[in-house]
């Protein structure tokens, strides 16, 4: 008798564990669990009022807020998905991950941009696709000499995508109906060549490099470029500074590829998964990287705009041994690397640009439909005018629209569907169109080369020349 109710209190306790485990794991975050990989948006807890009670919204939302929110929920959901895998073949990444030959993966756009250009996903028409990108290119060209001025050099590094190094491994084309549109990798090199733009496109060179190696440029599971054959553009990258700025740099050694354990971010894409054991994949190769001090040896300060390719180069490069200074500017957005700010909205762009070196632009080639995220017009524009005159000319462009009947009628019809004040939506569209549309509305920029000058860029030539 003893024994059985011995064993039913075991029972019991086992059963209050399980019941209350999730719930204490839930609101005391103990133990830690490792989160799910990959993007997902916050659910907020929702918020009781009668209306929402009567109406049902408030417990709709409780059980959307309770799916994303309960105990241990990272480990149910692989255990899920290792069951779906196992089982099925089946994953929740539709969308996000295309599984190529040989159990290569890719990321959709990649496969899409690599069979039919960027034009799909980008814009309706190519001939709009081709105007942005011509457009842009200019800007680069425009801001590349007016930095030069004061001794920064900006240039472009193109990255490849990995569709483009390794297009035996992706899936067949199964949308025959699209024809190869516009490409922004073949587009920008015809224009940065054509313009005279400062660039470096490494597709050639990995093409090229690709079967003389005996390691993989591209990680199998990735998607972005492995750590040696980042190791090998940063390198590049460092002595093209060297050669623009006539400086020496520090060394950055190489050491003798060896398969080792894999490191992130070589198996992201697989990590999207979430699943609760590693795929069997491909032996990967690294490198030890170090810098190595040269005598009288410059260390300059590098801004760098751009994607997410730069990130294994400050992964596995010792950059603070080679770089004054290197505020990585992601997407133009976030910065890393920088203790003064922490976004694009915070600096005062004019003077931390004449106060760098160097200023480079990288983007593979699915992310340069969108080179410099808007970077390259704030810049013209910082540089150019102030604050004081960007309002006055705005101030003249709001007088413009009240004038001009069938632009006041736009805004009205704009103003009545967001439910805007008239005057609100006047001082928003002159904003706008002064802040965005440079080449129309601001006279310096209807010069091939702007000779106009904001104060603090006038004060920095001032300082060069004393």
């Amino acid at each position: 008798m003893m024994k059985k109710h011995r064993t039913t209190l075991v029972l019991f306790c086992l059963l209050a564990v399980l019941a209350f485990a999730p719930m204490l794991q839930e609101h005391l975050g103990f133990p830690r669990v490792k989160s799910l990989a990959g993007v997902t948006n916050e659910v907020p807890f929702p918020k009781l009022t009668s209306t929402t009670y009567r109406n049902g919204q408030f417990q709709r939302s409780l059980e959307k807020y309770l799916q994303h929110h309960y105990g241990y929920r990272p480990i149910t959901v692989r255990l899920y998905n290792q069951y779906l895998w196992d089982f099925y073949n089946k994953t929740f990444t539709k969308g996000s991950i295309t599984v190529g030959k040989e159990g290569w993966l890719y990321e959709p756009w990649f496969v899409e941009d690599y069979y039919h250009g960027g034009t799909y996903t980008q814009k309706k028409d190519s001939l709009s696709l081709i105007q942005d990108m011509k457009r842009e290119a200019f800007r680069i060209y425009q801001l590349q000499h007016i930095l030069e001025q004061y001794g920064v050099t900006l240039f472009v590094c193109q990255a490849p995508g990995k569709d483009m190094i390794y297009p035996e491994y992706l899936p067949d084309d199964t949308v025959t109906t699209r024809p190869k549109k516009v490409s922004a990798r073949t587009f920008y090199d015809e224009q940065f060549n054509l313009l005279g733009i400062n660039h470096i496109n490494t597709e050639q060179w990995f093409l090229q490099m690709k079967d003389t190696v005996d390691f993989l440029l591209f990680p199998q599971k990735g998607t972005h470029w492995s750590n040696i054959a980042a190791a090998y553009v940063a390198d590049s990258l460092f002595r093209y500074v060297e050669a623009k700025q006539g400086i020496r740099m520090n060394r950055l050694s190489i050491g003798e590829p060896t398969i080792g354990k894999f490191k992130k971010p070589d198996y992201d894409l697989e990590e999207l998964y979430n699943l609760c054991r590693p795929l069997k994949k491909l032996p990967q190769h690294y490198a030890k990287l170090n810098a190595i001090p040269v005598a009288d040896a410059v260390k300059p300060k590098m801004i760098t705009v751009g994607d997410s390719y730069f990130w294994n180069i400050c992964a596995f490069v010792p950059m603070d041994s080679l770089f004054e200074s290197h505020p990585y500017w992601y997407y133009n957005s976030t910065i890393y690397f920088d203790s003064c700010h922490k976004t694009t909205k915070e600096v005062d762009l004019a003077k931390e640009l004449l106060s760098a070196d160097a200023v480079m632009l990288i983007y593979c080639s699915t992310q340069l439909y969108n080179m410099s995220n808007d970077f390259c017009r704030q810049a013209l524009v910082a540089l150019c005018y102030d604050k004081e005159e960007l309002n006055e000319i705005q101030t003249e462009v709001e007088r413009k629209i009240r004038s001009n009947n069938k632009w006041l009628k736009n805004i009205e019809q704009r103003a009545d569907r967001y439910q805007m004040t008239l005057d609100s939506a006047i001082v928003h569209e002159a904003n706008f169109a002064v802040t965005h549309d440079i080449e129309s509305f601001l006279p310096a920029f209807k010069d091939s080369i702007p000779t106009k000058r904001s104060s603090e860029a006038h004060r920095h030539k001032t300082s060069i020349d004393n």
